[in-house]
């Protein structure tokens, strides 16, 4: 179950290490609430129809759902999951049971069946963003069936590549967060452009008017396999900022990228992959740069109703328990591994210096206030 109250809440914190408290550990007084958000990587509960053809199905994620069950995929980090109030993650893939049309691309065309949702729902999922270039691998029939797999498992979603701004809110107690995604090649259509900004910033506005103290932008941008983030993740990243949002979470590139905060902000450029379908390790290479990446976790801090910031924890992961091979199966790392990942974000962060990975607490950084109105 999880646990939101305020009393558990307190609890909580008096069974923190010191050090992960600091000088930002919020005070017992009356109206103060934490909500804590774990966001992931690209999520892909399936595989490509190049994997099912091409002779490789014993090491498909299909085959090893069928023999592990719904659970295995998250088991590794259930304990993390189930025990915060929200977590995010990109659905980079089609949840369908008749995929017959196809968008016009490459082999590289996702899904899964339908019920692969319970992946999703035994794993403790509360959200996914569909804004990503994968969610019209199988056209809008196939939108549509994600779509309605994932309410009828009580799975919020935000964002497509068509849309790219539905949005969806979490709320509990008195507190409301709103979670928006965007594609950039929506908002920068040549054809649409001034359409498609409008609708997207009359999104951000939507979710400030139903009262959203917290706004989670979502974008998919960046180039794959790219060590180090490129202007365009800046660009929506400020775009994200100017609307309103608090946090910006981004995907696409498959390996872990910088931090960058400004303004109360925390923008994460790229989270890298987690349970990744789209990759064997068998008739495509696991990247030793893909296979490490990080999972974080955002205390966010609210006092009689009001935003105060947020505190993030960085958790280094490897996207499998096994090497070459995928087993899809992400499982948190220690020791050297973990010091590899702290490395591989740092390198793209600029000035900004992040706070070491500590064995059992994880990298907890510094208290970031909010800074608007």
């Amino acid at each position: 179950m999880k646990r939101s109250t305020l009393c558990m809440m307190i609890l909580l914190l008096v069974l923190l290490p010191l050090s992960a408290l600091a000088d930002t550990a919020p005070s017992e007084e009356t109206g103060r609430q934490i909500v804590r958000l774990t966001v992931t990587g690209d999520t892909l509960i399936g595989c490509s129809d190049r994997v099912r053809r091409n002779g490789q199905g014993s090491y498909s994620y299909d085959t090893y759902i069928e023999k592990n069950g719904y659970a295995y995929p998250f088991a590794g980090l259930y304990d993390m999951f189930s025990k915060d109030d929200i977590t995010l993650i990109n659905l980079e893939v089609v949840l369908t049971d008749h995929p017959n049309e196809k968008a016009l691309k490459s082999h590289f065309n996702f899904h899964g069946p339908t019920d692969f949702v319970n992946i999703l729902k035994e794993g403790s999922v509360e959200v996914a963003n569909l804004a990503n270039n994968h969610t019209y691998d199988h056209g809008q029939a196939g939108y549509d069936e994600t779509v309605r797999a994932l309410e009828d498992a009580g799975i919020m979603y935000c964002g497509s590549s068509n849309g790219g701004s539905y949005t969806c809110v979490w709320e509990r107690d008195g507190i409301k967060i709103g979670f928006v995604g965007i594609m950039p090649g929506y908002w920068a259509d040549k054809k649409n452009a001034k359409k498609n900004q409008a609708d997207v910033i009359a999104k951000f506005q939507e979710l400030r008017d139903m009262g959203c103290q917290c706004i989670v932008s979502s974008i998919h941008a960046g180039l794959e396999y790219s060590k180090k983030h490129i202007d365009t993740q800046e660009k929506y990243e400020k775009i994200s900022r100017q609307y309103g949002a608090n946090l910006v979470i981004g995907n696409h590139p498959h390996v872990p990228q910088g931090v960058h905060i400004e303004k109360g902000v925390t923008c994460l450029y790229s989270l890298g992959n987690f349970t990744f379908g789209g990759n064997t390790g068998v008739d495509e290479k696991l990247s030793q740069d893909a296979l490490y990446t990080f999972v974080a976790q955002f205390d966010l801090h609210f006092e009689n109703g009001a935003y105060l910031g947020h505190q993030m924890t960085i958790w280094p992961i490897r996207i499998s328990g096994t090497y070459p091979e995928n087993n899809y199966q992400p499982v948190l790392v220690t020791g050297e591994e973990a010091e590899r990942v702290m490395k591989a974000i740092q390198r793209d962060c600029g000035r900004l210096r992040l706070k070491p990975y500590v064995e059992g607490q994880g990298a907890v950084q510094d208290f970031v206030p909010w800074e608007g109105k």
